[in-house]
C-alpha cells in the first residue's frame, strides 16, 4: 500500500543502521561502502536546506497554478466557491504527488512533502465547506472525513505530519460524537478519551514491535506521543473545567470529581516518568518531563502560593540539583543507564562537511585568462576599428 519502493526503503533503513555502526567504530568505511553498493537506494532525497527550499518553491508554484486555474474557470461556471472545486484542486495535487513519487522517485525531497501538505489542506478545507450551513460547521462529519483522509495519507506515504493529524482528528471525532449523541456525554467524555487513548497506545506499542510495520516506525512513534498526550489531557483539571464551562452553564463552579482530576493532573506525569525509566522508553521519559511542567503550570494557575519569580528560581535550582546528582551517580553506567552522549550522529554534525564541499566546489571554478579576451579588429579599444588608428 505504501507508495514508495519497498526494496529501496528496506535498503535505506539498512544503510542507516549500518551508518550508526560505522560511527560507533564497529565497521570500517570500506565495509560501509560495500554494503551501500550491494543495497543501493534510488530515491531522490536532497539535503535539509535543499528540501526546505524545494518545499517552499513547490508551495509557491502550486498556489499560483491553482489561482490561475481558478480564475480561468471563475467566469465560466459557478464551481469556483464550492467544496467540489476545492476537492478537484486537492485531487490535482494528489495526482502530481503520485506521479512525482512513482516516476521521479522523490522521497522526502520537499516536493512530495509540499504536494502532500497541499492535498491534505485542500481536502480539509473542502470538508469544512461541505459540512457547513449558514456559517455553522458540523464538526463531527468534518473530523471524521479528516481522519479518514489523513489515515489514508499516513498509510500511503508514511508521513509523520499526517499521522499526527490522524490522531488529533480521531480524538476530535470521538469528542464531538460522544458529547452530541450520548446522554451525559459531557460528564463522561474525559473517561472515554482516557480509555481510548490507553487502548490505542497499547495497540501502537505492540504494532511497533512487528517487522512488517517497520516502514511506519516514525508514524507509530508520533501516534504514541499523541495518544500519551491525549491520555493526560483528558484528565487535566484545567482542560476538563474549561471544556465543561464552554459547553454547559456551570462556568466558574468546581467540577465533579475534582479530587480525582487533580490527582490525575499531578500523578500521571510521574507515572510516565517512572514507567519510562523502568522500560527504558525515551518517549515515556520525555513525555513525563514535559507534562511535569504542564502539571506545575496547572497548579500555579489555580493556587498562587509563591510569586512567579521565586517559583521559577526554586524550580530551576531543583532541576539543576537533580541533574547534577544524576550525572554524578551515572558517571559509571548502572542498570543500563548512563549520562554519556549517544554514539548516534546528529544531522547537524554534517553541516561543516557540507560547507566545505560547497566552498571547494566554488573554489574550482576557473577564471578566464586576460589574454584570451576577444578582439574583433583594429583599434586601440578592442572594437572593430573604433579608434582613430582604424
Amino acid at each position: 500500500m505504501i507508495a514508495y519502493n519497498k526494496i529501496w526503503l528496506t535498503s535505506l533503513r539498512l544503510q542507516n543502521d549500518v551508518k550508526e555502526n560505522q560511527n560507533r567504530g564497529y565497521i570500517t568505511a570500506e565495509e560501509f561502502k560495500n554494503i551501500k553498493d550491494k543495497y543501493p537506494v534510488g530515491f531522490y532525497t536532497p539535503g535539509l536546506f535543499a528540501r526546505i527550499g524545494l518545499f517552499i518553491l513547490t508551495i509557491i508554484v502550486v498556489t499560483f497554478a491553482d489561482g490561475i486555474l481558478s480564475l480561468l474557470f471563475a467566469s465560466a461556471s459557478n464551481l469556483f466557491d464550492t467544496a467540489g472545486w476545492v476537492f478537484f484542486l486537492s485531487i490535482l495535487s494528489y495526482t502530481a504527488l503520485e506521479v512525482i513519487v512513482s516516476s521521479k522517485h522523490h522521497y522526502r525531497s520537499g516536493v512530495d512533502d509540499a504536494l502532500l501538505f497541499i492535498s491534505a489542506l485542500l481536502s480539509g478545507v473542502a470538508s469544512a465547506m461541505l459540512f457547513s450551513h449558514y456559517n455553522v460547521v458540523y464538526y463531527m462529519p468534518v473530523s471524521a472525513t479528516i481522519f479518514i483522509l489523513s489515515l489514508y495519507f499516513t498509510i500511503r506515504f508514511a508521513d509523520m505530519l499526517m499521522a499526527a493529524l490522524c490522531g488529533a482528528a480521531l480524538f476530535a471525532f470521538i469528542y464531538f460524537g460522544w458529547t452530541k449523541l450520548v446522554p451525559f456525554g459531557i460528564a463522561t467524555i474525559p473517561f472515554v478519551i482516557m480509555l481510548v487513548s490507553a487502548g490505542l497506545y497499547w495497540g501502537s506499542y505492540n504494532l511497533n514491535r512487528q517487522k512488517q510495520f517497520a516502514g511506519y516506525y516514525n508514524c507509530i512513534l508520533i501516534a504514541q506521543i499523541i495518544f500519551l498526550l491525549g491520555l493526560y489531557t483528558a484528565g487535566n483539571y484545567y482542560v476538563v473545567q474549561t471544556l465543561g464551562d464552554n459547553i454547559s452553564d456551570q462556568a466558574g463552579k468546581p467540577i465533579p470529581l475534582g479530587t480525582f482530576f487533580w490527582l490525575w493532573t499531578m500523578l500521571i506525569p510521574l507515572v510516565y516518568l517512572g514507567w519510562g525509566i523502568f522500560k527504558k522508553n525515551t518517549v515515556l521519559l520525555r513525555m513525563g518531563l514535559v507534562l511535569i511542567a504542564a502539571a506545575i503550570a496547572t497548579f500555579r494557575y489555580y493556587y498562587h502560593v509563591l510569586p512567579l519569580d521565586m517559583v521559577l528560581t526554586m524550580g530551576g535550582a531543583l532541576i539543576l540539583g537533580i541533574a547534577y546528582t544524576a550525572m554524578r551517580y551515572l558517571k559509571t553506567p548502572k542498570h543500563g543507564f548512563t549520562y554519556a552522549e549517544p554514539d548516534t550522529g546528529h544531522m547537524m554534525d554534517h553541516l561543516k562537511v557540507e560547507s566545505l564541499i560547497v566552498a571547494e566546489t566554488f573554489a574550482k571554478v576557473p577564471s578566464p585568462p586576460a589574454e584570451e579576451r576577444s578582439r574583433f579588429g583594429g583599434g586601440d579599444f578592442g572594437g572593430g576599428g573604433s579608434s582613430s588608428s582604424y
